[in-house]
């Protein structure tokens, strides 16, 4: 079992790299002749309103930030910022998917909208994942014991949910495969 900063690490990796479909498939959008499938966005952001809003983070504010603010009180107000980041992710994600259904349903209005709330969305997670790289995983890994990272690891180890059923990380790894692999550009 890898460490829980890597796992981390890991998912905001995975994270980023299906922002960057994102950004692909809707600067795509303004080249597009006719109405275009949208399947792919619609995936991306289901991914990204389920993975990280609803997995994600909550077992960063439950294991991770509780454990630090327990060993480093001193580490609140950076805490509680992080907590206020997720809450404004989650608000975000409802503005890019009003903004892709209003497009959907008006194309080709309301590009220019969806534009500004993809570039938004992906500048606020993109800032978020780089505060916790550079502010919180190196404070865990300083102040954290043994106990603690073994909490942690058994969060982040499993991604299930009764709600989702046992094969939630399966299902969302296969998701994670399909959005990236259908946004890379084809061969010659």
């Amino acid at each position: 079992m890898s460490h829980p900063i890597e796992t981390i690490k890991t998912e905001h990796r995975n994270l980023d790299r299906v922002l960057e479909v994102l950004e692909d498939s809707v600067a795509a959008l303004a080249a597009a002749g006719t109405k275009p499938d949208l399947d792919l966005l619609y995936s991306t952001l289901y991914y990204i309103r389920v993975f990280p809003d609803k997995l994600h983070h909550p077992k960063e504010e439950e294991y991770l930030f509780k454990a630090l603010r327990r060993r480093q009180p001193d580490s609140a107000a950076l805490l509680d910022e992080l907590e206020k980041q997720h809450a404004e992710g989650a608000r975000l994600i409802t503005e890019l998917e009003r903004a892709l259904t209003a497009y959907d349903r008006d194309y080709p209005d309301g590009l220019a909208v969806l534009q500004e709330a993809t570039r938004t969305y992906v500048d606020a997670q993109r800032e978020h994942i780089g505060k916790e790289e550079r502010e919180v995983l190196p404070l865990a890994r300083e102040s954290l014991n043994e106990e603690d990272w073994g909490d942690i690891s058994r969060a982040f180890a499993t991604n299930s949910d009764p709600m989702f059923g046992d094969n939630l990380e399966t299902g969302f790894r296969a998701l994670f495969e399909r959005i990236t692999r259908r946004a890379e550009p084809s061969g010659p």
